[in-house]
């Protein structure tokens, strides 16, 4: 049985893969991958078929293709880098997509950078998010410049915030000083961290060395033995290296993440997109919709109402819902029970679709949501429907977490 010491004496090849590029960092390498064939794989990576030279691919093979193009030469053991805020279904794609005669193991960025010895936050910047990692995972949009800062400077109050702005993602730079200023306004600052070359250094020899190469070798290990558990041999989170299947459109994301708009914070899934919407009469929502089934989505509001009660709510919504015109809103019901929390309930009827809504009372905060299907498939979303109430919040108090 193979110890540390002697996979450490063991060439490693170590792969960087997202937010914007698959690349080899460190080891053998049989050369860039074909461009176009990556761009392909990241852009279609949640789905099941992706174009391709104008044609209907399997993303899978696709994978499997730009893997294999990039570890011909590389025989031995591999590590596969990915953005922290990766899902399980993406992360277990790639590593299946590496080779079944080989050790594959996932490392994320924060646990690259966290085994180099740099403590505190990191935020990393991708296309269409930014993360901020450590402890504990959010995710927001780009362009929510204040929220992003906001949340790095209470996470990372006792530690540096490190930013992670890969060259290859379009205006990264301009997003990272966009969040230095503001981080400054809030008494930090921020600075620099290349993940790729931390990554890259580990393996530069032939017998590796240093904080970032033991965590490398610990997981190899971790692999050769079999073991389920990072705990064992002090990996940072503990997180399981064993492949889950890819859930359905329906099912909680295994890798769901903290959105936070405004003054709450909601679980949702990773790879659901998600898009701000002001209606006609200036209310603001926030739409969190499947990537797979435009029929599928969350719909997520939320207004500041202090010393209010949920049957005092209840009574403004069936006001409110009275008012409107008759079929639109429908089942009206003033005290329930939903995903184990109070709750009112009702149901907003529209052509081709249904919002099943509810709405929960968090600290000084009513927060709305709302589950969108085709009228004839509500039990698809009902499971990432009730992990979003179940979790629902204002940020600040414990209330429904």
């Amino acid at each position: 049985m193979r110890t540390i010491g002697a996979l450490r004496s063991t060439a490693v090849t170590v792969v960087e893969v997202g937010p914007a590029s698959v690349r080899v960092l460190g080891g053998p390498s049989a050369g860039e991958p074909d461009e176009a064939m990556v761009s392909a794989v990241l852009d279609g990576i949640d789905d099941a078929v992706a174009l391709f030279d104008e044609r209907p691919v399997v993303v899978a093979e696709l994978v499997r293709a730009v893997m294999s193009s990039i570890l011909v030469a590389s025989p031995g053991p591999v590590v596969i880098v990915h953005p922290s805020w990766w899902s399980r279904a993406r992360i277990d794609l790639v590593v299946q997509s590496s080779g079944a005669a080989r050790k594959v193991v996932a490392l994320s960025r924060s646990e690259v950078v966290r085994a180099a010895g740099h403590a505190g936050t990191l935020i990393e910047i991708a296309g269409e998010f930014v993360a901020v990692a450590g402890p504990g995972l959010r995710v927001f949009g780009r362009g929510n410049i204040e929220s992003i800062a906001a949340a790095a400077a209470e996470v990372g109050r006792s530690g540096d915030v490190l930013l992670d702005a890969p060259a290859a993602i379009p205006g990264s730079a301009q997003t990272a000083e966009q969040l230095r200023v503001a981080l400054a306004a809030r008494g930090r600052s921020a600075r620099d961290v290349d993940v790729a070359a931390l990554a890259d250094a580990a393996p530069s020899r032939r017998r590796v060395g240093g904080p970032v190469a033991a965590l490398l070798a610990a997981s190899l290990v971790l692999a050769a033995l079999g073991l389920p558990d990072g705990r064992e041999l002090g990996l940072p989170d503990g997180r399981e290296r064993v492949a889950t299947p890819r859930p359905e459109v329906g099912a909680p994301d295994p890798a769901a993440v903290s959105l936070v708009e405004g003054r709450i914070v909601v679980a949702v899934p990773l790879h659901w997109h998600v898009e701000r919407v002001r209606s006609g009469s200036r209310s603001r929502r926030v739409q969190v919709g499947s990537p797979v089934d435009p029929d599928i989505a969350l719909h997520i509001t939320a207004s500041y109402a202090p010393d209010s009660t949920l049957e005092q709510a209840a009574e403004v919504l069936g006001d409110a819902v009275a008012d409107q015109t008759p079929g639109v809103f429908v089942g009206f019901r003033p005290a329930v029970e939903v995903a184990g929390r109070p709750a009112v309930t009702y149901r907003e009827v529209r052509v081709g679709r249904v919002v099943d809504w509810s709405v929960v009372l968090s600290g000084s905060t009513r927060i709305g949501i709302g589950c969108q299907s085709a009228p004839d498939r509500t039990e698809v979303v009902r499971a990432v429907c009730e992990q979003a109430i179940r979790t629902a919040r204002e940020l600040g108090t414990g209330a429904g977490a």
